[in-house]
């Protein structure tokens, strides 16, 4: 008689072999999004010095990567640390911790919306907080926290690549989109704020709901603002458009033209894009409490013709508040 493995030895042997083979496949089929974005890269590499400089470029902000930011000299090494050693960690909020601006004063009653902020890569517990706690002062409302947890920046990296240009949505992916759809499902209004690698995510959600018949029932309901994108693709559905009479989802861009992701994203993929994108060209950095924030709450950006700069200190846009947009796929 042979002698054979066990089914669950057998399976864990060919596991690695598995996982090449998946890796080579999605690769061949996106090996002209592969040779693109590698392309990019070469092109826009004299901007990278620039994704965490300059620091402190704005009087009053907190940057992520200053010590007096955080509340204790323990909690920055804690967000160094982390940023640096290839550890898998938990997310620290999965849309259920909320970050309530100072002194709010809770909105009249039948105000049933929802607001939500999705982090980047290399974002530690501490660091997210301190990013949902500015975007809550800087529009006055509370921010639940989509917290997506660092693993280590190299690990970080080749996450969004996978989900970007190979297209390999899940991890990541897929707890947000349960979060965001069970709130659309019980409110009349959704706000998703998403940064760098959250707009990767934000691209993704959007495409899910879409298809779903009866989710995109509720699309009309959904803003999404990003920033410092690095997503490659952002689409509406027109259809829904003409039904409702402004762009669903509803998204705004805002970019730094001297970001390097911003580069290798948004500003690179006009075509696939929709919505309006919102440039300050010789602005430089990519963090958002130091580059990004102080500049949308002043409206440098649009010069307050955004619907997000109408948010700004807690008021709201009007029901014509949207920006035009209709450069059809």
């Amino acid at each position: 008689m042979t002698a054979s493995l066990p089914p669950a030895e057998t399976d864990s042997a060919f596991s690695p072999l598995r996982g090449t083979r998946q890796l080579v496949s999605r690769l061949f089929r996106n090996r002209r999004s592969v040779a693109r974005d590698l392309g990019l890269v070469a092109r826009n590499a004299k901007s990278l010095p620039w994704i965490v400089f300059p620091l402190r470029s704005e009087k009053g902000a907190r940057p992520e990567f200053a010590p007096e930011s955080y509340q204790s000299r323990w909690e920055y090494i804690s967000v160094v640390g982390q940023m640096v050693l290839p550890v898998e960690r938990d997310s620290a909020s999965e849309g259920t911790r909320v970050v309530m601006p100072p002194n709010y004063v809770w909105p009249p009653a039948g105000k049933n919306a929802k607001w939500f902020f999705l982090n980047g890569i290399c974002t530690a517990p501490a660091m997210a907080l301190l990013e949902a706690e500015e975007l809550a002062k800087t529009f006055y409302r509370p921010i639940h926290l989509i917290h997506t947890p660092t693993y280590g920046v190299v690990w970080d990296l080749w996450d969004a690549i996978t989900a970007r240009t190979l297209r390999k949505d899940g991890k990541l992916s897929r707890p947000a989109f349960n979060i965001v759809r069970n709130a659309l499902l019980s409110h009349d209004h959704v706000v998703l704020l998403s940064y760098s690698q959250g707009t990767i995510i934000s691209s993704y959600i959007v495409r899910k709901i879409l298809k779903d018949p009866e989710l995109r029932q509720h699309a009309h309901k959904l803003e999404i603002y990003c920033m410092a994108g690095v997503a490659d693709s952002m689409h509406i559905d027109y259809p829904l458009t003409t039904e409702h009479g402004h762009p669903v989802p509803y998204v705004e861009h805002f970019a730094n033209g001297q970001d390097f992701f911003a580069r290798i994203g948004v500003l690179s993929h006009y075509y696939a894009t929709s919505g309006p994108v919102f440039v300050r060209t010789e602005k430089k950095g990519h963090m958002l409490t130091d580059h990004y924030i102080p500049g949308i709450r002043r409206g440098d950006y649009c010069q307050g013709r955004s619907r997000l700069s109408k948010y700004v200190a807690g008021n709201e846009p009007g029901e014509k508040d949207y920006v035009a947009f209709d450069r059809r796929r």
